[in-house]
This record gives C-alpha cells, sequence and structure tokens, in this order.
C-alpha cells in the first residue's frame, strides 16, 4: 500500500470519528433538558348516525302500443270471363240425291228416261272425211253384251264403223243452293284399236246442257275392267239445281268403238245451318 493511500484511510477515519461524537452528544443533551407537555381538552367527537340511502323503484312507464295504420284496402281485380269455347257446327253428311233412272234400267232406242242427250256432229254420209275431227252421230242402247254390262241395265253409247262420236248425256237436279256436291259413275270402254276418253262432270249452275260443267276425266278400254270416275267438287249456284253430264270419245276412229256406263250418283253436303 502506498503512503498516500494510507494517509486517506486516517483522514476518513478521523472524519467518522468526530460525525459519530457530535451525534451522540447531540442526543445526551435531548435526554437531559426539560419537556413541557400542554395538556389539550378532550375533544368529544360526535358518532355520524349512518344516513339511510332511499331506495329507488324504478316508476313502469307503459309504453302506448304503435297505432298501426289502417290496412291498405285491396280493390279486387275483376275476373275475367273466360271466352266462350266455340263449338264448330258438325259438317253436314253427305248423301246421295235421288235421280231419275241412276241405273238406266228404263230405255227406249235413243233415248234414255229421265236423261237427255246431245252431241257434236259434223258428219254425214256422202261429207269430206277426216278421221280425226269427223264425228258421226252417236246412238244410245243397253248393252248388249254380258260381259260389257256393270250392274245389269247399263248405257252402251256407239255409232257407225270407222268413225268417232262424241257423245253428252246429262240430267238437271234441284239442289239446296250452298251445298257442296260431285257426282259419280261407273263406267267402262271397248276399243278394237284405241282407248275411249270418258268424263264425269257437273255444272254448279245447273245450265241445259253441259256446256259450263266441271270435268274429270278418264282414259279406258276393255283391259281396264269397270272404274269409278268422280267429278270435282262444287258448290250449287244460286240457282238451286245442277246438272250432272258424262262424256265419251274414242280417241281413234275404228271398227268398233263404245263406251259403258251405270249406276249414276249424285252426292250431296247440305250447307251449314
Amino acid at each position: 500500500m502506498s503512503r498516500n493511500q494510507k494517509i486517506t484511510l486516517i483522514v476518513l477515519a478521523f472524519v467518522d470519528i468526530l460525525v459519530i461524537g457530535a451525534m451522540g452528544w447531540v442526543m445526551v443533551s435531548n435526554m437531559s433538558g426539560k419537556t413541557n407537555f400542554t395538556l389539550l381538552p378532550a375533544t368529544v367527537t360526535a358518532t355520524a348516525s349512518p344516513t339511510n340511502i332511499p331506495t329507488w323503484t324504478p316508476t313502469v312507464t307503459v309504453t302506448p302500443s304503435p297505432t298501426l295504420p289502417p290496412a291498405i284496402t285491396r280493390t279486387p281485380h275483376p275476373t275475367r270471363t273466360p271466352y266462350p269455347t266455340l263449338t264448330p257446327s258438325p259438317l253436314p253428311t253427305p248423301a246421295p240425291v235421288t235421280l231419275v233412272n241412276p241405273e238406266f234400267d228404263q230405255f227406249m232406242p235413243n233415248q234414255i228416261p229421265g236423261w237427255q242427250w246431245d252431241a257434236d256432229v259434223n258428219y254425214q254420209m256422202g261429207d269430206e272425211y277426216n278421221p280425226q275431227s269427223s264425228y258421226a252421230q252417236p246412238t244410245f242402247k243397253l248393252a248388249d253384251d254380258p260381259r260389257r254390262q256393270i250392274n245389269g241395265s247399263t248405257l252402251q253409247i256407239e255409232t257407225v264403223r270407222w268413225l268417232k262420236f262424241r257423245a253428252y248425256v246429262y240430267q238437271q237436279v234441284t239442289v239446296t243452293t250452298g251445298s257442296a256436291v260431285y257426282f259419280r259413275i261407273k263406267a267402262n270402254a271397248y276399243s278394237s284399236i284405241d282407248q275411249l276418253i270418258l268424263r264425269a262432270g257437273v255444272d254448279p249452275q245447273g245450265g241445259a246442257g253441259c256446256e259450263n260443267a266441271r270435268w274429270s276425266e278418264t282414259l279406258i278400254d276393255q283391259e281396264d275392267g269397270i272404274v269409278t270416275i268422280t267429278s270435282p267438287r262444287l258448290v250449287v249456284g244460286r240457282n238451286g239445281r245442277v246438272t250432272v253430264c258424262l262424256f265419251a270419245e274414242p280417241r281413234y276412229p275404228d271398227v268398233s268403238n263404245a263406251a259403258f256406263f251405270d249406276q249414276a250418283e249424285l252426292i250431296v253436303a247440305q250447307p251449314r245451318p
């Protein structure tokens, strides 16, 4: 240990001794002196009574129910009246109308009871002959060959050899205006060389003759057998009658050309009410 350090320790020890001595002296002085005590009167301290804290009872306030607005008055929508269901009038049932002598049962040479006939005739014996455009007068009779008969008595139309014919047979019938009609007839034909032109027709205005008839046509010969020819369907005109027509013409003149007709029918559907 150095000298300086030793000196410092001695000084510090000396200071400590001085401080401790001073403190001891002060304490002794205080203990030996007289102390004056002043008695204070006793103070009565009132004890506070506990204060009752009031209990708060809440007042129940009834909240009034809200006033609801009046319900909206709904105006009912009118109920739509359904459209009436239209029931279509039933179509009139077509039915045959009775013709006079439709089976050609009653017959006389060149006279057909109930029927009338007409023909395009431009050739007489001795006239200039044209095989395509020369037409002789036809003859009307009952079919005499059982092979050509259709249903018993059968109308046969023919002419002289090597000539053609153009024949019409017709009948006027009273029918209600506005009715729908058609005419049909069974037919057969015979030709030694070619076919025959056969037609069935109706004049809806009921004219005298077949000039205004509407036709259906067929070409047949004996190989075709019996056929049914049906006219177009037409509406009866304001005259309240129709004319039913049949027609026959060979396509080419030859030794034998003949047309056969039977079982004529006029089918009528009355107008809707």
